[in-house]
């Protein structure tokens, strides 16, 4: 096996592994063989722009093995990044749709080709329309490119810095999915609490028909008003994401 093949290998594992794991275009309906072939073809460019040393790779199975799990290691984890950010946005959408009475109304996702709640897959939606209209979806290549000097192959390293910081991340994912529902979550709670005020003033009521139809308006109502909040929430968020992708990539590789 050629030095320049084993490197071709290398590069191609990582550009693979970060493209099926990466949102939109890791989706299940994008088909398997225009990922393989767009990391190929990526694998291609970045023979000519990057340098990887492969003298210390042994030509045994084993070795090679080893090798190709710390790329797709890599590639998963670049991924990941953007990956907990959409499903923070999922997660809000499900608390959101949980209080207003959406708890069972769910749609096929078709990134995933599983079930989620409809506020959730609309969630979704705005912030995918918002990740690509600032070009978000940039900050993959850079830190691929950027992943091969930070991270030389051979040269992954897993510590407890490492874990901590991913912990920290999937922790501020949870952070981001309440900071998302709040305005909703709350603004239900507090009609929640007036409805059964009116329920113990008022019984002639029947606060249950009057409630459901009002928990609905009142939620869609403030998450219409929220939009300008979540567009600029997701903003910060998306432009933040390429400087959490290099701080992991430079955990790895120390």
């Amino acid at each position: 096996m050629g030095i320049d093949f084993q490197s071709f290998i290398l590069i191609f594992t990582r550009v693979v592994s970060m493209l099926f794991g990466i949102p939109i275009i890791g989706a299940r309906n994008v088909p398997k063989g225009f990922r393989i072939g767009l990391a190929f073809f990526t694998s291609m460019i970045l023979m000519n722009i990057v340098r990887v040393d492969t003298s210390g790779l042994s030509t045994d199975l084993l070795s090679l093995g080893m090798a190709i799990g710390g790329e797709c290691l890599i590639g998963f984890t670049i991924g990941l990044m953007a990956k907990l950010v959409f499903t923070a946005v999922e997660m809000a959408g499900e608390l959101m749709g949980f209080q207003m009475g959406f708890a069972i109304v769910n749609v096929i996702d078709p990134q995933t080709s599983s079930q989620v709640p409809i506020i959730g897959q609309f969630q979704t939606i705005l912030a995918t329309l918002i990740f690509l209209s600032i070009n978000a979806h940039h900050q993959f290549l850079t830190a691929l490119a950027g992943s091969f000097e930070l991270v030389p192959p051979l040269h992954v390293t897993l510590s407890g810095e490492l874990i901590n910081k991913m912990a920290r991340l999937t922790g501020d994912m949870f952070i981001l999915a309440f900071k998302i529902g709040a305005p909703v979550i709350v603004a239900l709670f507090i009609t929640n609490m007036a409805m059964s005020i009116i329920a113990k003033t008022i019984p002639q009521i029947n606060i249950l028909i009057v409630g459901f139809p009002l928990t609905i308006a009142g939620g869609l109502l403030v998450m219409s008003l929220s939009l300008p909040l979540f567009v600029y929430m997701m903003q910060r968020v998306f432009e933040r994401m390429g400087g959490d992708m290099m701080g992991v990539l430079t955990t790895m590789g120390r």
